[in-house]
């Protein structure tokens, strides 16, 4: 059945239609909150075809109490981003590395999208199966990029196209210091 799903997410990844961001520009800031509140932010920079510069977004993983959130927050609104989500759906996220000529082996989330174009991944911290922790390996490693597909939907087991989404990663080297240290806030200071 694994074989299947990953078989599926090649193909739905092949034909879905990609879209190009960039992610850690400006680095990767880890920021305590409060004792139990801690976040990793990055800038996303959305190009824009013509004479416009590019959008700004964020990416920004966080760890509180009883739920830890992965959210790509590149909708419209980003000054008053969308914080109830409109519907549903499961993804795919591969690292792909300057070395290898393939990605590497899959996360699949459940995902949220909002009414403003932003996105999540969100988990309850006492499932032992955790997205956060794949995302922060596959960072640790210094991926050149990160593939993110999302299907929209309930219906997820069959298969049909999704969108492809391509995150050039800067900055991981310089910032390991602070993925490490928002990984040891989140998951091994709580015990």
């Amino acid at each position: 059945m694994k074989k299947i799903c990953v078989l599926l997410g090649v193909l739905a990844a092949g034909q879905a239609g990609a879209q190009d961001f960039e992610a850690g520009r400006s680095g990767w800031q880890l920021e305590r909150l409060s004792g139990d509140f801690v976040l990793l932010r990055t800038d996303i920079a959305i190009p824009v075809q013509g004479s416009r510069s590019s959008r700004q977004g964020l990416l920004i993983l966080t760890c509180e109490p009883g739920v830890r959130r992965v959210r790509f927050q590149i909708g419209d609104i980003l000054q008053r981003p969308s914080i109830h989500a409109s519907s549903s759906g499961r993804a795919i996220v591969r690292g792909w590395f300057q070395d290898q000529k393939g990605p590497s082996f899959p996360i699949y989330p459940t995902v949220l999208f909002f009414d403003d174009g932003s996105f999540e991944f969100r988990e309850t911290s006492a499932f032992s199966d955790s997205v956060l922790q794949g995302i922060l390996n596959l960072l640790r490693k210094n991926p050149a990029r990160l593939e993110v597909v999302l299907f929209k939907g309930p219906e997820t087991r069959a298969f049909r196209p999704g969108t492809a989404m391509q995150f050039k990663l800067h900055d991981l080297d310089n910032s390991l210091g602070n993925i490490y240290g928002f990984e040891g806030l989140c998951f091994h200071a709580r015990g």
